[in-house]
Formats: structure tokens, sequence, C-alpha cells
């Protein structure tokens, strides 16, 4: 009989929580299955709208928790309509070689270091040189985190940003919650990082709002930056030209410091920034983990196998660049690398790299 209230009371316990589950799911069906189902062009416009459609089922579904056995293929198949969508959508967007599904670097080791504090001109004259030699119009910042020396060329001057300033969408999707892995953004966050994903950027701009994004910028230094809609490709004939959405390398190079700096624990930055240390180590976690896939393998990487790169990069017709925390040997340098040049290559652009690492002792 004592077993009979125990099944009994354990059935009353866990009934509602499993009855809330099936409730929640079949709600989800209700409202999010049919965007999920429709046709949608191929077009920037449609791929969006196919992208959030199965992004709003498949976290409709996450959010629904357990369900009982009778409702758990109703749940995969859910889930698998929204993924599908996910994954047409995003196969418009993203580089030839990278993959939605990559695996999450652990933290790069190396101390919190330092600010920029140190001016060093024999580095910044060294810079100087290999922007002159340069066909196109050069932005620099190298900053070493374990001396706080730094040097640069046109630091301030703005050039297109194109994806770089997905740092603010980056940002902002990490601040809606304390346990960054278990929120509705991660996924988003992690194709920002792992491939750049306009989608995901573009889903956070829409849903959380200019606001949020532009406050992150703010956060992470970029006082110099804009992001004044979703991503759209446009042509120039001088830095920034007609673009609108615009960074500067010295931006970009505190930004990484400030990341780098909260993600080893550093309390100021963390104040800086706004973020809990977890939120700061999943922001570097997410840069380490940029795919080396078409022009997403930037300016840099190349040149230094072995390395370590926490890493956002951007690319346009007309501009290339890079911005990374290289961690390697124990050392942490942030290096920034801005060229425009109409019709410019990548070819062209991953030589000037090279050559700024050289100059810079890398």
């Amino acid at each position: 009989m004592q077993r009979l209230f125990l099944v009994a009371l354990a059935a009353f316990v866990f009934a509602p929580a499993a009855t809330a589950g099936d409730a929640e799911l079949t709600r989800a069906r209700q409202l999010y299955l049919p965007p999920a189902q429709r046709s949608y062009g191929d077009d920037p416009d449609g791929a969006q709208a196919r992208y959030d459609a199965g992004r709003d089922l498949v976290e409709a579904v996450l959010a629904a928790g357990k369900v009982r056995a009778g409702f758990t293929t109703l749940r995969a198949s859910l889930l698998a309509q929204g993924r599908r969508q996910v994954g047409r959508a995003e196969a418009l967007d993203r580089p030839v070689g990278s993959t939605s599904a990559g695996r999450l670097a652990p933290l790069p080791v190396a101390p919190v270091g330092v600010g920029p504090r140190r001016h060093d001109e024999a580095l910044s004259r060294r810079l100087a040189a290999v922007a002159a030699r340069t066909d196109g119009a050069v932005g620099i910042w190298v900053h070493e985190l374990g001396s706080g020396r730094y040097g640069h060329v046109a630091a301030d001057t703005p050039f297109a940003a194109a994806s770089t300033v997905k740092l603010g969408s980056l940002v902002a999707a990490l601040r809606v919650s304390p346990r960054p892995e278990q929120s509705a953004w991660w996924y988003d966050v992690r194709q920002i990082g792992f491939w750049s994903s306009n989608l995901g950027a573009n889903r956070v701009y829409e849903r959380l709002g200019y606001r949020a994004v532009t406050e992150a910028l703010r956060l992470l230094g970029m006082t110099s930056s804009t992001y004044p809609g979703p991503y759209r490709a446009t042509t120039a004939y001088r830095p920034p030209g007609p673009h609108t959405r615009v960074t500067t390398a010295r931006d970009l190079g505190r930004a990484l410091y400030r990341l780098h700096a909260g993600a080893h624990g550093d309390p100021r930055a963390l104040g800086l920034l706004d973020l809990s240390r977890p939120q700061a180590v999943a922001a570097i976690r997410v840069l380490a983990s940029a795919q080396p896939a078409s022009e997403n393998a930037g300016l840099l990487r190349p040149w230094l196998p072995g390395a370590i790169l926490a890493q956002k990069n951007g690319w346009l017709s007309d501009q290339r660049t890079t911005a990374a925390i290289v961690y390697r040997n124990g050392r942490a340098t942030i290096v920034v690398v801005e060229v425009y040049r109409p019709e410019i290559d990548g070819p062209a652009a991953r030589t000037l790299g090279r050559d700024v690492l050289r100059a810079a002792g890398l």
C-alpha cells in the first residue's frame, strides 16, 4: 500500500511538469511550425526570413523542455523541420568550407596583460614603412599585452567595418543571459564567431534592437564605430567611401583587449564591458573558433602556424580587415590590419598581413 501511495504521489508531483512541456510543445507547433513550412526565396530577404522561422521553431521547442513519451516523436520532427530551414538559409550565407556545427575552442592560456601604455615609435615607423609599400589605404594597430607597448598607422581613420562590428551583436547577445551557453541566442553567437553569419547578426539586431547592439559597441570601447542596420554589401572609391558601417583600427584593438582581459579575470575590464567573466570567456572562445574557410581565414592566420587566433574578419570587394588576438608561445598580441583598395584581392591583402607580422616581430 505504501509503495502504491509513493507511486501515485510521484505521478502527481511530476505530471504537471510533463503536461506543461506537452502544452508548450503543442503551442510551439501551432505558432512556429507554419512559418517554418513556408517557401522562401533565395534572395537576402528570403534567406533571413527562412532562418528566423527555423530558429524561432527550434528555440520554442527547446524552451518547452521535457515532454511525455507520446510527444517525443513530434518534438524530434519539429526540431528537424526548424533545423532544415536554418540549414537551407545558411547554405546561402556561409563561406564555402565552413560549418555550423564547428568545435568550440578552449580559452587560450595567457596572462591578463596591460592596456596600451607605451608608444613604441620604432614599431610605428616599421609599420608605416609597410603601409607605404602597399597599394591601398592601410590602418594598423599592434598592442603587445605583456608589456603594454603599441604601434600604429592611421589608427583613428575610419574604414569600412564590414563584419568586424558584429562584435557588437555578439556581445549584445551574450549579455542577455548569465549562462550564455544556455541562452536562446547561443546558436547565433556561435555562428557569428564560427563563420561571420550575417543571418545570426541580423537576427540579434532585429530582435534585441539597435540600442542593445550600439550599447555593446560602446561597452567594447568602439566609440568611433557604427552599426546602422542589417548587412548589405556596397562599393566604394576611397575609405570609407559610401559605407556608413565604419570602424577604426584603434576601436577594434580596444575591444579585443577588453574581451581578453575580462575573460582572464580583470575586474576593471569586466566592469567596462558590463559582462560577467563567463560571458567574456564565451566571447573569446567563440572568436577563437573562427573557421579558416575562404576569406574568413583572414590576413594573419596563413602566416602563423601553430598559433591560436581569437579573431573577427571582415571583407568586401574593396576592403579586407582582420582584428585578432594572437596567442603564441605564452604571449598575447593584438594585431589589427585594415586595407582598402577598389577590387582588392585576398592574396594582396594577406601579403600585407604577413609584412605587418614581420614588422611586429611575430
